[in-house]
């Protein structure tokens, strides 16, 4: 017989933390000393989703997120796909991002943003 599977994550709340306003999502992971590891920005939920990630270990990309394959018995996952260059309307766009958001946090993010090269 089959057991539900558990909705329990690695990370814990406190180590991660998601805002929405509109069709952007922000999430934001954290280390012990509630410094950001990474985040990920999610533009255009559900309609045309593109992502932009970082990690403090230099890694930054904005990138396409696709819905991968379908595989019978296996949940489907989202791939993100490809490298591509951040569009100076993103940054405006997240600029405007609320979603209760610290500004420390916004800050932090926006200038992520900047430094990673736009078009």
């Amino acid at each position: 017989m089959l057991k539900p599977s558990s909705n329990r994550s690695l990370v814990s709340n406190d180590d991660r933390v998601r805002y929405v306003d509109g069709t952007t999502c922000l999430t934001v992971w954290y280390d012990e000393q509630k410094e950001i590891i990474a985040f990920e920005v999610i533009f255009g939920l559900v309609v045309d989703e593109w992502a932009f990630l970082y990690h403090r270990k230099g890694t930054t990309r904005y990138c396409k997120v696709d819905n991968g394959d379908n595989r019978i018995g296996r949940p489907q996952k989202q791939i993100m796909s490809g490298v591509y260059n951040l569009p100076i309307s993103k940054i405006e766009e997240f600029s405007q991002f609320d979603g209760d958001v610290l500004l420390e946090e916004k800050n932090f993010v926006l200038n992520i943003m900047k430094e990673s090269g736009v078009q």
